[in-house]
């Protein structure tokens, strides 16, 4: 009776009752946890994802060397390795070897870029052309010195015959 004759008791002892019920874990009570199945579906389909990321950049950097100029599918072939090594696909020799098609596709190019240029009398263009074919060449130790000075002796000539 002694409960009945204080309400405010009644009602502080309610409050805490409900506090403890909604605040209780709901595995309480001897209750075995349940098994976190949803996030090893979403770990899943993230990896999948990323497989997925990785193949298509791969294909993108492929067709970027093919087609786009250095600057463009040198930021291609990152974007993959980035994607592929998040992946865990990264393949170290499949990207080598399309590093190497790549500065190959430069080395081609200035080349013929300082053809070009040495036909065309501008000597700058070609001065430019044959320091990014020294550069490139290198790069993938592809370096020939004779026929660097060869070139160097042609873009040289431009100038001589200006004077």
């Amino acid at each position: 009776m002694i409960i009945s004759a204080n309400p405010k008791f009644v009602r502080a002892a309610a409050l805490v009752l409900l506090l403890v019920v909604l605040t209780a874990p709901p595995d309480a009570g001897g209750q075995a946890a349940k098994p976190a199945a949803p996030a090893v579906q979403l770990d899943v389909a993230r990896q999948r994802e990323l497989e997925r990321d990785a193949a298509i950049n791969l294909s993108l950097a492929k067709k970027s060397i093919q087609d786009d100029a250095f600057y463009n599918a040198k930021v291609a072939l990152n974007v993959w390795k980035i994607s592929a090594v998040e992946a865990g696909t990264f393949d170290r020799r499949l990207y080598e070897d399309l590093r190497k098609q790549l500065y190959e596709k430069s080395i081609r190019d200035n080349l013929r870029c300082i053809d070009i240029s040495v036909a065309r009398r501008d000597a700058p263009d070609a001065n430019l052309c044959l320091k990014i074919y020294r550069l490139h060449s290198q790069e993938i130790n592809a370096f020939d010195p004779k026929r660097y000075e060869d070139l160097r002796a042609r873009v040289n000539g431009i100038r001589k015959k200006e004077r």
